[in-house]
């Protein structure tokens, strides 16, 4: 989930980027997608996906009555379905959000990789919880075994900022 920081965050990237497009893989609440949408031009738009229907049911009605409503795009299912389709359609985007099961970081990945414009980026939300979640807790060793996918995949480069639970900001190497 994403807080007030975060958001601010999320919101001030989409204006340095100039991102026009971004794929938000999570919605939950919908406070990260409509930080992006905050941050990117009025005729940008934010695709957001979100698994649960009673959640994307509630964060619909919050995006239907809000000034950002005409730039939020919300896509109900599990989300390797809704990126491998956004694939499959050639959607590209400036910014990709991976804020959604993170034991799916390295699948959702792999298809961002492919869906990013050539000055895109990903951002991955809690990328530092390895260190947070309890040593039996499955999503430790997953965005660890991501971190280390990532830290040694020669085609990008990251950072990891320490904030909240971490972000990471990865981008393909030009």
């Amino acid at each position: 989930m994403v807080g007030h920081l975060e958001s601010q965050f999320l919101k001030m990237m989409a204006q340095i980027a100039n991102a026009k497009r971004v794929l938000d893989v999570g919605t939950f609440t919908g406070m990260s997608a409509m930080a992006f949408a905050e941050g990117i031009p009025p005729d940008g738009q934010v695709v957001t996906i979100e698994f649960d229907q009673t959640i994307a049911s509630t964060a619909d009605k919050l995006f239907r009555d809000s000034a950002q409503a005409h730039k939020l795009a919300l896509k109900v299912g599990d989300a390797v379905d809704v990126m491998t389709d956004l694939k499959s359609a050639q959607e590209k985007f400036d910014i990709i959000f991976l804020d959604a099961a993170k034991d799916q970081y390295i699948t959702y990945y792999h298809l961002a990789l492919s869906m990013l414009t050539p000055t895109g980026f990903i951002l991955a939300d809690n990328s530092l919880c390895a260190l947070l979640y309890d040593p039996d807790d499955s999503r430790r060793q997953a965005l660890h075994d991501f971190n280390q996918l990532v830290k040694n995949d020669k085609r990008v480069e990251q950072l990891a900022l320490p904030f909240r639970e971490g972000v990471s900001i990865i981008r393909p190497k030009n």
